[in-house]
C-alpha cells in the first residue's frame, strides 16, 4: 500500500537522463535557494510527505537554509538519503586518478573516524571501513535533520550493482548492521537492475527494509526486463520489503496521468512513489494528481 509521495532532488541539481540542456536551464532559474524553498512548499501542499536526495553539497545547503529559516517545513518531511553522490566520486577520479581519490577518501574516514579507522585496520575488517565511509557521507545530514524523520539511507545504485555483481554479501550485512543499529534509520539499496537484486536478496538470505527503483510504463531502467522487473517488485514487497517507485515518467518521455494508471496496478506493492520538478505549481499539481491516484481507496 502506497504510504509516501516524495519529491526528490534531481532537477534540483540539473539532472535529467534524457534533457540535460533543459536540465540546465531549469538549475539556473532554481539556483537560488529561495527558489528550491519554493518547491519544496508547494509540493508539501500538494499532499508529498517526504524528500528523497543524494548526498550532495547543495541539498545539504538546502537542508540548512530550511532549519535556519524554515524549521517548521523541516519538521513536516520524511527524508530518504541516497549515499554515496557517485557522480563527485567519478568527477574526482577523472580529475586526480582513481589511485589519489581512494587515498583521499580513506584519509577522510579516518580523521573523521580515527578509533573506528584504527580498530577496522588492526582487525582488517575492511567491510567496516566501508561502514565508516557511509557514515562520514551521510553524517552533515543526519545533524541537521529532525531526530525520527529519517526513513532511510539507500546505497547508491552503483555500490549495488557491485555488492551483486561481486557477490558482497559481508559488506552488505557490515553496512546493513551499522546504518541501522549504529545509525538508528531504515536500511536500503537504489538499483536499476531490480530483477537481479531481488534474486541476489533471496539467494544470500540478506534482509533490507527498502529497495529504491525504476517503474514507469516504458520500462525505461527496468531490468532485466520490464515483465521481470514488474514481477521482481510485486514478489520483494511480499517479503515485506518497502519499494520506491522513481523515475516514473521514464526521464519526462510519459505523462504524469499515463504513470498515474500505470502505478495503480501497484498499489499493494510500492511503499512510495518519487518525482521531481523544479517548479512550484508542477510540484504542487503532481502531488495532489499522485495522492488521488495513490492515496486514495
Amino acid at each position: 500500500m502506497v504510504k509516501e509521495i516524495l519529491l526528490g532532488d534531481n532537477p534540483f541539481l540539473g539532472v535529467s537522463h534524457l534533457a540535460q540542456e533543459k536540465a540546465r536551464m531549469e538549475l539556473t532559474e532554481i539556483s537560488p535557494l529561495e527558489a528550491k524553498v519554493e518547491v519544496v512548499k508547494a509540493a508539501l501542499e500538494g499532499g508529498a510527505t517526504g524528500f528523497t536526495f543524494s548526498t550532495h553539497q547543495p541539498n545539504l545547503e538546502l537542508l540548512n537554509y530550511l532549519g535556519k529559516y524554515y524549521p517548521e517545513i523541516l519538521e513536516k518531511l520524511n527524508y530518504y538519503i541516497l549515499t554515496p553522490y557517485a557522480q563527485g566520486y567519478v568527477r574526482g577520479a577523472n580529475v586526480s586518478g582513481t589511485a589519489k581519490l581512494v587515498k583521499t577518501v580513506v584519509r577522510n574516514v579516518a580523521l573523521r573516524n580515527p578509533i573506528g579507522f584504527i580498530s577496522s585496520v588492526v582487525t582488517a575488517n575492511f567491510s567496516k571501513v566501508a561502514s565508516l565511509f557511509i557514515a562520514t557521507e551521510v553524517d552533515p545530514y543526519l545533524r541537521v535533520l529532525p531526530r525520527g524523520r529519517v526513513g532511510a539511507i539507500l546505497l547508491h545504485e552503483v555500490l549495488t550493482e557491485l555488492v551483486v555483481a561481486y557477490n558482497l554479501v559481508e559488506l552488505l550485512e557490515e553496512l546493513r548492521r551499522y546504518v541501522e543499529r549504529k545509525l538508528g534509520v531504515g536500511f536500503g539499496l537504489e538499483t536499476r537492475n531490480v530483477g537481479q537484486l531481488a534474486e541476489f536478496l533471496d539467494v544470500s538470505g540478506v534482509r533490507v527494509e527498502y529497495v529504491m527503483t525504476p517503474i514507469n510504463p516504458l520500462g525505461y531502467q527496468m531490468a532485466p526486463s520490464k515483465y521481470e522487473a514488474e514481477e521482481s517488485v510485486r514478489k520483494l514487497a511480499d517479503r515485506g520489503v518497502k519499494v520506491i517507485a522513481v523515475n516514473i515518467l521514464a526521464s519526462g518521455a510519459v505523462p504524469l496521468e499515463q504513470a498515474c494508471r500505470y502505478l495503480e496496478s501497484y498499489k499493494g506493492s510500492i511503499y512510495a512513489v518519487a518525482y521531481g520538478t523544479a517548479k512550484p505549481y508542477r510540484a504542487r499539481g503532481n502531488a495532489m494528481l499522485l495522492k488521488r491516484c495513490l492515496l486514495t481507496a
